[in-house]
């Protein structure tokens, strides 16, 4: 039977939670993200004035979007569902991006991108990355608004916990819907090896769809909290790899039970801590690429005080890639994840607890003690590299749900690019990915470079 749990402020006193409307929060996320927003957009913007004054030589002789190394792209798109579950269909979507990467000098560098967008109605903006790189020697040192990803392995990443994502974004790349986070990162190059240090003063959570339930009102309740990594890195040789080790908020919320009123069961979206040592590796084998990572991830669980958070797990991939002689380049992926202290939620005696209970362990993919299965990724081109087909898909090997993800891209010239797909989420409503069967879409997008 699980118990209705406590929670506690820094002080160890229980946490009330008063009652607001879904608006209030909103606008108080709202207000809280606009006024971070805007230390990152002063603190970029001074450090363009002065990376102009440093750099007015090199403006006056090669011009000024030489000197920005400016690029961008403008997008439209048609999305036949969101990828919010919220029944919502056939969106436009339009956005464009912007990215600028000026040299300060010779040992200092900054990057600026962003993007502005509307999905289907919903309008935002934000800084993927600013920041400014100094080198001197073997030291490293990155400071601003980055993105740091994580491992060796294609697109499962156990050990990627740094930088968060937004799942809801309309974009056929998943490397877009990725998402900038402040950051301190200090690295010192020895040899073949380099090791990496970082600070990171704030948090944001992965952005990912609930579906919205008649009398469930789920609130996204993110905290305020600090972290910080440590990487050992070895490059530039046959065998490559890496030991690392980080301390912070969780990117992926857990949902939690809050209580019951008059008219809904409340339950929120809440980031907690934990400890993630792991590791990754690669090397060839003759013509195939051979790579593998895995972590152990000690989370903030407690069957008493928070039995909906989701419990320590290990979580490990391995996996063989080759281009072949006619290009058709091939990824196969095996993984395995193992919950410790595993209990089935659907065991719970109480009706309203268990349905809680499991759809918490789904959303953080903890349905089952072990959990395995397989990851593809197909790709071919013709006409000169002007047309690509590509088909990824991941399939579990427990419970059969699946998402399989083809999509065709063409270069009508060497600024215009055609993308057209489909995400097709199967399988049961207990099952991982069977619970996104609505966010399953076909889509369209012109890409226009500038």
């Amino acid at each position: 039977m699980i118990a209705k749990p406590e929670f506690l402020d820094r002080r160890g006193q229980p946490l009330q939670h008063p009652r607001c409307t879904r608006a209030d929060r909103g606008r108080r996320r709202a207000a809280r993200e606009g006024r971070t927003m805007l230390r990152w957009q002063l603190a970029v913007l001074a450090c363009c004035v002065a990376g102009s004054a440093v750099a007015a030589e090199d403006e006056s002789r090669t011009g000024l979007r030489e000197w920005l190394n400016a690029s961008g792209s403008l997008r439209g798109a048609y999305f036949s569902s969101s990828r919010e579950l919220d029944d919502r269909q056939n969106l436009g979507a339009a956005s464009v991006w912007l990215r600028a990467a000026p040299k300060l000098g010779d040992a200092a560098t900054m990057t600026l991108e962003g993007w502005s967008r509307d999905d289907g109605g919903r309008r935002q903006s934000h800084l993927r990355e600013g920041y400014i790189n100094v080198r001197s020697g073997p030291v490293d040192l990155r400071v601003g608004q980055q993105i740091i990803a994580w491992g060796r392995a294609d697109e499962l990443n156990p050990t990627d916990n740094l930088s968060p994502r937004d799942f809801t974004l309309l974009t056929p790349e998943s490397d877009d819907q990725r998402l900038g986070t402040a950051a301190a990162r200090l690295t010192y190059h020895f040899g073949d090896y380099a090791m990496t240090a970082i600070w990171l003063p704030s948090f944001r959570s992965n952005v990912i769809p609930i579906p919205h339930t008649p009398g469930v009102d789920v609130a996204r309740q993110v905290p305020d909290g600090q972290g910080a990594a440590f990487k050992l890195e070895r490059s530039g040789t046959r065998w490559e790899g890496s030991l690392s080790f980080y301390d912070g908020l969780d990117v992926n919320p857990d949902l939690v039970f809050l209580g019951v009123n008059q008219n809904a069961a409340d339950l929120a979206l809440r980031n907690h801590r934990i400890r993630v040592f792991g590791g990754d590796v690669a090397t060839v084998a003759g013509p195939w690429g051979l790579r593998g990572e895995a972590a152990y991830t000690w989370t903030s669980y407690d069957p008493v005080m928070r039995p909906l958070v989701k419990k320590p797990f290990f979580y490990g991939v391995a996996g063989a890639d080759r281009t072949f002689d006619n290009g058709i380049y091939v990824n196969v992926q095996y993984y395995l994840r193992h919950i410790s202290n595993f209990q089935d939620p659907g065991g719970i005696g109480d009706p309203l607890l268990r349905e809680i209970a499991v759809q918490s362990a789904l959303t953080v993919n903890q349905r089952d003690r072990f959990e395995h299965g397989l990851s593809l990724r197909l790709s071919d081109k013709w006409f000169n590299n002007t047309l690509e087909a590509e088909l990824a898909a991941v399939v579990s090997l427990t419970r059969g749900d699946q998402v399989w993800r083809p999509k065709v891209i063409y270069a009508i010239n060497d600024q215009l690019k055609l993308t057209v797909g489909v995400d097709v989420f199967a399988g049961g409503s207990n099952t991982f990915y069977g619970r996104l069967r609505d966010n399953s879409a076909f889509y369209v997008e012109m890409k226009y470079g500038l």
